[in-house]
């Protein structure tokens, strides 16, 4: 295939991603083309993401553009893709992982920000995170792209901002930040990474495939299997991440309670999808009542 249309949503970041891919495309010889279409996460912003209807509010529209072959392949922030895709649709490739931590944005560090100051975030994992480590803030709902939400920012609307250091990397974007740890702020499943959505045995699929980067591929399958084992949407208060110390992978799942304010950490090593199960169907059995999961997640 000589020519590749790559779908993607209208932000400079989603725009960005789609030219990271276009980029390696065209350094193995194809040419891509960029095609920009709205998705119901850009035209309804204003509800915080956790009460948005159903999953995939930024995928849907474009992975449907591809099914029906208006664009070959869709560029996605891989944490916005529900654990289950369409019939025929895969992620055929994923560029390495960026950095996955959260970042706060504010004149000073998380632990030196006033009481009563004010929060941007529109994600109930990172509310959840944020009442854990500083109960005297407040976390209010923001939506829009990164630009968007920073100038919100620099407005005054808040004292500070969560986002996920990623994209303020791709971007090339300057400003103040300080990078939040795991031990307080678990990142969202695949967060940091690009996936490439197709239809499987497409004629775009080979030319795709190449650019895949295993390591990261691996760490995404390994994610995305715990979010469908334990029946977690992104709007769930979960955070994970699947990392390599020398040839050991080590899978950490932290469960936020839906309704006090704790949380529980697991941890496993793994090496299949299988290993992948086996460990998310002993957490089912290890999550206390009180946390509420049992009608909406870890079912």
């Amino acid at each position: 295939m000589t020519h590749i249309k790559i779908g993607t949503r209208p932000s400079r970041l989603a725009v960005r991603q789609a030219e990271m891919v276009a980029e390696r495309l065209t350094v193995a010889g194809i040419d891509a083309s960029i095609h920009r279409f709205n998705s119901s996460g850009d035209v309804e912003n204003t509800t915080p993401l956790y009460r948005a209807p159903g999953t995939g509010i930024f995928v849907e529209e474009i992975n449907r553009r591809v099914i029906s072959g208006e664009v070959d392949v869709a560029v996605h922030s891989a944490k916005d893709l529900p654990s289950d895709l369409p019939d025929g649709l895969q992620v055929i490739s994923v560029l390495p992982r960026e950095n996955f931590n959260d970042v706060l944005i504010a004149g000073k560090p998380l632990e030196e920000l006033p009481a009563g100051s004010h929060i941007g975030t529109s994600s109930l994992r990172r509310i959840k995170e944020l009442s854990m480590v500083r109960p005297d803030l407040v976390a209010e709902n923001i939506r829009g792209n990164i630009d968007t939400r920073i100038q919100k920012y620099k407005d005054g609307n808040y004292d500070g901002i969560i986002l996920a250091e990623a994209g303020i990397t791709r971007l090339g974007i300057e400003t103040e930040y300080h990078r939040l740890g795991t031990e307080t702020f678990m990142p969202a499943a695949n967060q940091g990474i690009i996936a490439v959505v197709g239809m499987r045995g497409s004629s775009a699929f080979s030319a795709v495939e190449r650019l895949k980067n295993q390591e990261t591929q691996f760490a995404m399958e390994m994610e995305r299997e715990a979010m469908r084992r334990l029946n977690l949407g992104c709007s769930m208060p979960a955070g994970m991440i699947c990392t390599r110390s020398g040839t050991v992978w080590t899978l950490t799942i932290r469960l936020y309670s839906l309704n006090t304010r704790e949380y529980r950490d697991f941890a496993s090593t793994v090496r299949s999808r299988q290993d992948v199960d086996e460990f998310t169907s002993g957490i089912r059995s290890r999550i206390p009542p009180e946390f509420g999961y049992s009608r909406d997640g870890v079912a």
